[in-house]
């Protein structure tokens, strides 16, 4: 099976001169959002993951979402991925990732070696988890992905093409 790779050397936030996750301003950050339930198995997760997104038909719906780039597509079938690794419970942060894709911090374009392109929706949040959105371009702009992490860890993840920031730096 052939597995992608981010291509290395892409600018950083720091070739652009942005701050650091780790000590960004409370103005810049969203208010913290509450988190839902975990669910009891994967079939459960899916299942909250769409209703929050709203998503309300059965296997094969799917829902376009406004985000600052344009629409993103989520698909019900794509969902599995998201949550298929069950000790991280990712459909306990589905409303940080709803809120990343309509109002991120940062977007950004990171190409990777086969010369396909993701989009990295960021999101800073007032509390000791942030968001990383994953959208797959090649799929027509779909939801591919949304993980919560630390700030440190999420620093990583700016880099490639900054196409959005929702802030100015003085």
């Amino acid at each position: 099976m052939f597995c992608t790779h981010e291509l290395k050397g892409q600018k950083t936030w720091r070739d652009y001169g942005l701050p650091d996750l780790r000590s960004l301003d409370r103005t810049l950050r969203s208010c913290a959002l509450e988190e839902v339930l975990a669910g009891k198995d994967i079939t459960d997760a899916i299942e909250i993951v769409a209703s929050n997104l709203g998503i309300t038909d059965s296997v094969g719906s799917q829902i376009r979402i406004a985000s600052p780039l344009g629409v993103v597509l989520i698909q019900r079938a794509a969902l599995r991925h998201i949550v298929e690794k069950r000790q991280d419970a990712r459909e306990r942060y589905v409303r940080f990732a709803l809120d990343t894709l309509t109002g991120p911090l940062e977007i950004w374009r990171v190409a990777y070696d086969n010369g396909s392109a993701r989009l990295a929706f960021i999101g800073a949040y007032e509390t000791k988890r942030q968001m990383l959105v994953v959208v797959n371009i090649q799929a027509g702009n779909m939801l591919w992905n949304f993980m919560q992490t630390d700030a440190k860890a999420l620093n990583k993840h700016r880099h490639g093409e900054l196409l959005y920031k929702r802030y100015q730096l003085l």
